[in-house]
């Protein structure tokens, strides 16, 4: 993947600095530091190992979660404690990377504002490097080098000589950054030194010449970033819990109502019935609506009286709301006489506005007081 001039973060005696392209000197990271979207954490690669592995076509389906099982026999520690990335080199041939989980875990708690970082890499592969040669920069008594596509190493600046030598593939060329050619050379062999490209600068020199990203990231799995999401509930929650509180008081509120409601209509219907039983006492009660059309058509011979019903209710609900009682009631040419008892006089008169209310032409025809409570005759036009 091409970039340009990308920005990498390096540890520097335990601490991770900001190296930007053509900087002569690193960064301390603080909680202000701004990234570069193209910024690389650079892995230390004393702790980040890395191999390469042939596999099959049917190992490469399930390869994320076989890789640990297949690494058993080369590593010294438990699978479980270990973190694995692949990345194909070819086909059949592939890159694996591995550290510690707790290592990586330390890691991303020391950067500040780690969810904005995308790409974690061992350090060596963000070196640049062409075919044939091995890139290294030297850093105080260290060196941090890399001598193919997959592999490379921090060591001691006096055992450089050694791992050069040590290795397969002996490079065409040494393409060596740093700051003190001199000291750096003099822990080479003569041939080595022969091959050296000296290119003063440090890390921020050869960022200018980095133009790919490595071939593995290791911001995978458990260590992902965290999803916009995932961000966007952290900001929210707080607000989303007062609003699932709010609705579940709702909901209770709505359901305490609805009770109320229930109740007032069985309490309606318990007095309708009651009703119908005082003026019809034989006989069993079954659908009250239903038997007082039926009778109501039956005494008049008149068919369609299906909105009788609706205004019988409508009186017994007025009496009831304004604490009144229906003792009896009478049908004749489409008037109904009402016969109740109420708290007052006052009540009484409510109860025949309720109806006015409604659309029904009350008339108060007797009232008279008879102990505690009034008794009275309303005339309702119900056609």
């Amino acid at each position: 993947m091409r970039v340009e001039n990308s920005s990498v973060i390096i540890w520097h005696d335990g601490e991770p600095m900001l190296w930007r392209a053509g900087a002569v000197s690193a960064e301390v990271i603080t909680a202000d530091t701004v990234y570069p979207e193209s910024a690389i954490v650079g892995l230390p690669s004393d702790a980040v190992r890395t191999t390469s592995i042939d596999v099959t076509p049917q190992e490469r389906k399930h390869l994320a979660k076989s890789l640990p099982f297949m690494m058993e026999e080369q590593v010294a520690e438990d699978v479980d404690d270990l973190h694995f990335v692949s990345a194909p080199l070819t086909e059949e041939h592939f890159l694996v990377a591995f550290t510690r989980r707790d290592n990586l875990s330390a890691w991303i708690e020391q950067l500040s504002q780690a969810e904005s970082l995308k790409f974690f890499a061992p350090e060596a592969l963000c070196l640049p490097r062409a075919r044939g040669e091995c890139c290294a920069v030297a850093e105080g008594d260290s060196v941090v080098l890399r001598w193919s596509d997959s592999e490379g190493a921090r060591v001691d600046l006096s055992l450089l000589s050694v791992v050069l030598d040590s290795l397969t593939e002996q490079p065409e060329k040494i393409v060596m950054y740093g700051a003190d050619r001199a000291a750096v050379v003099a822990h080479l062999s003569d041939e080595q030194q022969a091959l050296v490209d000296w290119r003063q600068g440090g890390w921020g020199a050869l960022l200018l010449l980095a133009d790919t990203r490595p071939g593995l990231n290791l911001r995978q799995g458990a260590f992902a970033p965290a999803l916009p999401l995932m961000k966007w509930w952290g900001l929210w929650r707080t607000v989303a819990v007062a609003a699932c509180v709010a609705i579940t008081l709702q909901l209770v509120a709505d359901l305490g109502q609805f009770q109320k409601l229930k109740s007032h209509n069985l309490e309606l219907r318990s007095a309708i019935q009651q009703t119908y039983r005082r003026a019809n006492p034989r006989g069993a009660v079954v659908d009250v609506e239903k038997q007082l059309d039926r009778q109501i058509a039956e005494f008049t011979g008149e068919e369609g009286l299906s909105a009788f019903t609706p205004r019988l209710v409508d009186v017994v609900t007025a009496t009831i709301s304004n604490s009144g009682r229906v003792t009896s009631i009478n049908y004749s040419a489409g008037q109904l006489r009402l016969n109740l008892t109420a708290e007052n006089f006052s009540a009484v008169e409510e109860i025949r506005q309720t109806l006015e209310g409604k659309g029904l032409k009350a008339t108060l025809e007797t009232s008279s007081a008879r102990g505690d409570e009034v008794r009275a005759r309303l005339r309702v036009e119900v056609s």
